[in-house]
């Protein structure tokens, strides 16, 4: 509970944050991209520069869990070999190798 009230909070006090930066960062200057021009304040051509980064960045980060999950999963079903072998070469091992 006390968690996510203080992840509301940080939440609320960025957006605001971020709100107060493009208030502040109001001149106009204009983005050239490869295919046109956009016009822009600074502060929401940074705030967008900014989420961008913040997209790439996560799609990064989960690129990188998938590829976790999934290398943990063949080494599970490996263990789970592994322990099957175990178990019937215990099974038919000679009594004095027991």
């Amino acid at each position: 509970m006390l968690r996510r009230l203080s992840l509301a909070l940080l939440f609320v006090i960025l957006t605001l944050g971020c709100a107060v930066f493009v208030r502040l960062n109001a001149a106009a200057v204009a983005v050239d991209f490869y295919l046109g021009v956009w016009p822009a304040t600074i502060g929401r051509a940074l705030v967008a520069a900014f989420g961008a980064g913040l997209l790439v960045g996560a799609a990064l980060a989960m690129s990188s869990v998938l590829r976790l999950t999934r290398e943990r999963r063949e080494l599970r079903r490996a263990l789970k070999l592994a322990e099957g072998e175990i178990k019937t070469l215990r099974a038919v091992a000679p009594a004095h190798a027991r």
